[in-house]
């Protein structure tokens, strides 16, 4: 009798552990399938976060552009734009959300728009970023902030004309190879405090000078020793007068993973380039 009951209990154990094991393995299964389903939709989301920023540069004679965003993960919070603006000038946006991920690609999206909508009325990036800042303090329940430089540029004249809300500044190469960084104005991130003003600066480029603007993804990407850091960015851009735009982003881009040695990005990252090619009819 004790052996025919520790039989029938060993039975019962092991229906028990099977029973457990299936539904244990059922679980796992609709687990991964949920998860399936949520890298499906993050990797729908980030095509369409991708899709509004745009591809090309404004047809403009005398002036070209290139840019690129990379997200350090599904999706991200910097951002870039071109405007071509209806007096024939072009703005530009180089932008950086706080934080990374779903959260800062929803404000990013926010801001983006807000901007583009913006300077397309009002073509005075002073103007532009505090009407901006405005609406992102009212539209701000998790208390984001983005860094922004806004130029506008005349293709005509060489003047560029920018307001900076905490970002770092732009890189102006000259034609001859001198390097020189965009005088920043010293203002505060959007998002932060309604009714900011924001300073207009002017700089005047030379036929054959670019910009380039980028975000710290770039200058704080990471390997498990160093930071990127603005020496290896300006020895990283010696050939760029030589080297067309869509090149030497990709340039500059492969390097800085490169660098980062196999290690997650640290944060997202986007470059954008512009190059003045001269008066018209030069």
């Amino acid at each position: 009798n004790m052996a025919s009951e520790v039989q029938n209990r060993e039975r019962v154990l092991d229906e028990l552990v099977g029973q457990r094991t299936q539904e244990l393995a059922d679980k796992n299964m609709a687990l991964s399938d949920a998860q399936s389903l949520i890298n499906k939709e993050l990797d729908l989301a980030r095509q369409l976060q991708l899709a509004i920023l745009p591809d090309t540069f404004p047809d403009i004679t005398n002036c070209s552009g290139h840019a690129r965003m990379l997200p350090a993960t599904q999706m991200g919070g910097d951002f870039y734009d071109f405007i071509q603006l209806p007096d024939g000038r072009v703005a530009m946006v180089m932008a950086d959300v706080s934080g990374k991920g779903v959260t800062a690609a929803f404000f990013m999206a926010v801001a983006r728009t807000c901007i583009n909508s913006l300077v397309r009325d009002q073509a005075n990036p002073g103007h532009c970023l505090e009407n901006a800042n405005n609406e992102l303090c009212r539209q701000n329940p998790l208390d984001l902030f983005v860094t922004v430089f806004l130029g506008i540029f005349d293709p005509k004249t060489g003047v560029l004309e920018y307001a900076n809300g905490g970002h770092n500044p732009p890189l102006l190469l000259s034609a001859d190879g001198q390097t020189q960084w965009i005088e920043s104005t010293g203002d505060m991130a959007l998002g932060v405090l309604p009714d900011m003003p924001y300073i207009v600066a002017k700089k005047q480029l030379s036929p054959g000078d670019m910009l380039l603007s980028y975000t710290d993804g770039v200058t704080e990407a990471m390997n498990d020793k160093a930071m990127f850091g603005t020496d290896r960015l300006l020895a990283s851009i010696g050939e760029f007068q030589t080297t067309d735009l869509q090149v030497a982003i990709k340039t500059l881009r492969d390097k800085v993973r490169d660098f980062e040695a196999g290690q997650p990005p640290s944060d997202d990252l986007a470059l954008l380039l512009m190059r003045w090619h001269g008066p018209s009819g030069h």
